[in-house]
């Protein structure tokens, strides 16, 4: 395993969970990885842990986000120091990497490592993160599970959203399985979501090689799955907590050439990254059609749902 960079945060400290059940009561957990969340322009690359603006964000994403597990699982989710949001567009994709690599790995690992020895007791558990959240993610099930197979074992699956899994990195892993199906167990799930007009644009998020699940009819060919089949879209709100109900709802079709879902829905073109007041240069990092902050909400209770049926496989596969 690599070096890690700097002294871990201490995990022991209640402050320092965004989330941590005194009582859990589910049988299953979940370990949430929030997205790049630190707005503060004054931050470092790496903010720090107690850094407000980071935890104001994460709190808000964790309503918007892991909310969609809470039905079934208990939810844990650690703060950690990330690459802060505003300095991503000013980095090239290997300081980003580094950066990653360095403190943001460190506390990863450190809650992990607490979490399983201190907080999950046996219980099986879903992996699931957002954008900066999921390039940890990749990084604990590439490196850390190798580590920790019998940690790995009692995964029922990882959900690594709004950033890619690669071709590449399942080749270099072949320890680490691709969602095929609705209810298989043990594998990892991963999309980015934007409209038609992103093709051709590059993005800080798709990478070449990228491979994605249709989050409709869960298939990962290029099968159109209607809006019928959704179950509800909603959007997050900018500045509190929980998402906005639509009232149209988003269709899914893979682009198997770039390996993303692709909303043709024309009424959802307002709910790109792109449209958004305070966020309209995030077309020159993400593409002018990016659907990156409504990756799990535009279909947030197909998740839920797909999550339940993944657990109740695994309950059958362990009886």
């Amino acid at each position: 395993m690599k070096p890690f960079k700097g002294t871990p945060t201490d995990y022991s400290l209640k402050r320092n969970w965004l989330s941590k059940p005194d009582d859990p009561v589910k049988p299953v957990d979940l370990v949430y990885l929030y997205p790049s969340s630190c707005m503060d322009p004054f931050a470092d690359v790496i903010c720090l842990v107690d850094n407000k603006s980071m935890r104001s964000s994460a709190k808000r994403n964790c309503t918007q986000q892991a909310a969609a597990f809470e039905e079934i699982a208990n939810i844990y989710a650690p703060f950690w120091r990330q690459v802060s949001a505003l300095k991503l567009q000013t980095l090239s994709f290997e300081e980003v990497d580094e950066a990653e690599w360095a403190e943001p790995r460190t506390d990863v690992y450190a809650a992990l490592d607490y979490y399983f020895e201190h907080l999950n007791q046996g219980r099986p558990y879903f992996l699931a993160g957002h954008s900066q959240g999921s390039r940890l993610s990749y990084m604990v099930l590439s490196e850390y599970m190798r580590e920790h197979p019998e940690r790995y074992r009692n995964m029922i699956a990882a959900y690594c959203l709004g950033d890619s899994l690669t071709k590449q990195y399942l080749e270099e892993n072949p320890h680490v399985k691709a969602a095929q199906a609705a209810d298989d167990t043990g594998v990892v799930i991963s999309w980015n979501t934007e409209g038609p007009e992103n093709k051709g644009h590059e993005s800080l998020v798709i990478a070449p090689g990228a491979i994605s699940i249709n989050p409709l009819n869960w298939k990962t060919d290029d099968t159109p799955a209607s809006s019928e089949e959704n179950l509800g879209t909603f959007m997050p709100h900018l500045l509190r907590s929980g998402l906005k109900k639509l009232p149209v709802k988003a269709d899914a079709v893979l682009d198997l050439e770039r390996g993303t879902v692709v909303v043709t829905e024309p009424r959802l073109s307002k709910c790109a990254i792109s449209k958004i007041p305070g966020f309209q240069q995030a077309a020159a990092v993400f593409g002018p059609a990016s659907y990156h902050g409504c990756d799990y909400s535009f279909f947030f209770l197909n998740i839920r749902e797909n999550a339940r049926m993944r657990w109740e496989t695994w309950c059958k596969e362990m009886a």
